[in-house]
């Protein structure tokens, strides 16, 4: 199905690429707003969100998150196409139309709903609020940028905490025109190095919001991307955004981060995800 809004523009960034914007439906109805990204592991395309996002469940207590106590078995996910206009510049960039088309991804193997189609991670399972979904059909006719697209020109830079850091999707389902996400701003708030809790995530200092679950996460500094090359911007992929540390009335506005190197656990270890569509809060 096409959305009716288009837009056309200039990106600035590649990143603004990256993030789509998720909704975790059952049946038709939009149980949330979420967000997710794409990753290429392989040749092969996995989405990439938060284990709640597909559950519909908090990780720790398993209640459901919806007020209507519904479990999402289905996922709307809004894909990115592009239109070129080569006879269109603005400051030497060309000029395109963007569109947006949901697509409906199951989320379960079977109608009965107990095989589900995400990959959760192969140790700790839904401690790690992370999953992956390997995506069969084909993304090429999609203007989809993967998290790790040689096209962004990354880099590995070392994280300091105060360092700045991006999370880039959809807080409380608002975009940053189309379907594009917009940045919130942070910092690193604790040891990148040290395993929080004995699990791979790291603590941000931002004022993040319902929406931006699953979203991508940024650490950048202003230095020499390499010995040879000239002062600009560096970044670097750090991980996936999964929600605050306690909740509105919590003063510090920490947000809980997962490394990025759990994507590829999780990928390689290949261990399908548990139907928690049943089962009842403990």
């Amino acid at each position: 199905m096409s959305l009716m809004q288009k837009t056309s523009a200039g990106i600035r960034d590649k990143i603004s690429y990256v993030p789509v914007r998720l909704h975790p439906c059952f049946g038709k109805k939009v149980l949330s707003q979420a967000t997710g990204f794409f990753y290429l592991h392989n040749d092969k395309s996995y989405l990439i969100t938060n284990w709640h996002n597909v559950t519909g469940r908090h990780p720790q207590t398993l209640k459901p998150l919806s007020e209507t106590a519904a479990i999402p078995d289905d996922m709307a996910i809004f894909m990115p196409y592009k239109e070129d206009t080569d006879d269109k510049h603005i400051s030497g960039e060309t000029i395109f139309i963007k569109e947006w088309k949901v697509e409906g991804l199951p989320l379960y193997e079977d109608e009965e709903k107990q095989v589900p189609v995400w990959y959760e991670h192969p140790l700790l399972g839904k401690e790690v609020d992370v999953v992956a979904i390997e995506i069969e059909n084909d993304l090429g006719a999609s203007d989809v940028f993967y998290v790790n697209d040689d096209r962004i020109e990354l880099d590995s830079i070392y994280i300091l905490p105060g360092n700045d850091v991006f999370v880039v999707g959809f807080p409380k389902a608002m975009t940053g025109g189309g379907y594009f996400p917009l940045w919130k701003r942070g910092s690193i708030a604790s040891e990148p190095e040290i395993d929080l809790d004995d699990l791979p995530k790291l603590l941000i200092d931002t004022a993040t919001r319902e929406g931006m679950s699953g979203s991508p996460v940024y650490g950048q500094y202003f230095g020499r991307r390499s010995f040879d090359k000239q002062l600009g911007i560096c970044r670097e992929f750090l991980g996936v955004y999964s929600g605050r540390v306690g909740d509105d009335t919590f003063l510090a506005q920490l947000g809980v981060v997962w490394k990025a190197k759990v994507i590829d656990e999780i990928i390689t270890g290949q261990k399908v995800g548990r139907s928690y569509f049943e089962i009842s809060a403990t």
